[in-house]
């Protein structure tokens, strides 16, 4: 009786070993079939030229091809261009050299509010009726020379600016310039074209994941790979090259913006002249500030207000704009760096 208790111990405990060994296989088998279904996101990348920077889109869909996803996203960041640009015959090309339009449609309404909102809410530090001064400085276009302008051609260009002085007529759908003014909505369509070109994709596909890149304003489709943040480095405005950063920021969804002084200048004379005019001078912004970058839930407040908290500075840049859902991470000329309260949540992955 006790041997044959003992082999049938033995013969049990095999039984069980076998047992477990077959659900291993079976468990393993499992996984790795999981595993090959789900395959990682692949992204395709896609750069074009529009409203005079390189854009590029980069996205990834489980469900559909991500070509067809960049071309719905860039036809429609080629659409804003055409209507928003300021050369050609887009509705702001034809509102500046008439001085008046009626019967706009609603988006176009809604861009020039959109401009004058934040210009309002940030006192002028964002202006979009500054193309005259941009001009004048040789900012406007890529072929332009640039100069030092004549203080007295400053105070005259001065003169033909001011966002109060655009009048718009909500009721009959129209707006009216002064002689002399000239709307220029490039501080804000290039965002703008962002959000709707992620709109756009996110219609096809509500689960793409990417980003859109416009020179630098960076809108999120959706977090890489379905659950991890982007990486976005925060270029170092006196570094040699676009590798070198001050700091790193991750994103899960939302926009990034930067403004500073060394994507387009100048130098004579030992002084650098950039294209962020200071509306209150007519001259490039001597803040303090030599780069802002700003986080917004959109990418087209994103673009203006970053902007804006380069010709506001330390104070009160860094304080005021997070009541208009920004926050602000300010590179100095000293190289120190000052960020919103809240602006770390974003430094950490």
């Amino acid at each position: 009786m006790h041997q044959l208790s003992k082999r049938n111990i033995a013969s049990f405990l095999k039984g069980r070993v076998l047992f477990y060994g077959i659900l291993l296989v079976a468990a393993a088998a499992i996984l790795t079939y999981l595993f090959l279904r789900e395959k990682p996101v692949e992204y395709y990348d896609r750069t074009e030229y529009y409203l005079g920077t390189y854009v590029t889109v980069r996205v990834g869909s489980k469900t559909l091809s991500p070509l067809v996803l960049a071309d719905a996203a860039m036809k429609e960041i080629k659409r804003i261009d055409e209507k928003f640009g300021g050369r050609g015959s887009g509705t702001i090309a034809q509102l500046n050299a008439t001085g008046q339009a009626n019967d706009l449609d609603n988006e176009t309404m809604f861009l020039i509010k959109s401009a004058l909102k934040v210009a309002e809410n940030t006192g002028g530090a964002f202006d979009p009726t500054l193309f005259t001064l941009t001009a004048l400085w040789g900012f406007d276009y890529a072929d332009s020379e640039n100069r030092v302008p004549l203080d007295s051609e400053i105070v005259s260009a001065l003169a033909k600016t001011g966002y109060r002085r655009v009048e718009l007529d909500e009721n009959n759908m129209a707006v009216r310039l002064p002689e002399g003014l000239t709307l220029d909505l490039g501080g804000i369509a290039k965002g703008y074209a962002v959000d709707l070109a992620i709109a756009r994709i996110k219609s096809l596909d509500p689960q793409a994941t990417g980003f859109i890149d416009a020179g630098g304003d960076i809108g999120v489709i959706g977090p890489k790979y379905g659950n991890r943040p982007w990486i976005v480095g925060i270029r170092d405005p006196r570094g040699n090259s676009v590798q070198d950063v001050v700091e790193y920021i991750y994103l899960y969804d939302g926009a990034v913006a930067t403004s500073g002084d060394y994507e387009r200048f100048f130098v004579v004379d030992g002084i650098r002249y950039h294209h962020i005019l200071d509306p209150k001078t007519g001259s490039p912004s001597r803040s303090g500030a030599i780069s802002a970058t700003v986080i917004n839930k959109s990418a087209m407040l994103a673009d203006a207000y970053a902007t804006a908290a380069f010709v506001m500075g330390k104070d009160p840049g860094i304080t005021f704009l997070p009541r208009y859902g920004t926050l602000v991470f300010l590179v100095m000329e000293d190289r120190s760096t000052f960020k919103s309260p809240g602006f770390e949540v974003y430094q950490q992955k």
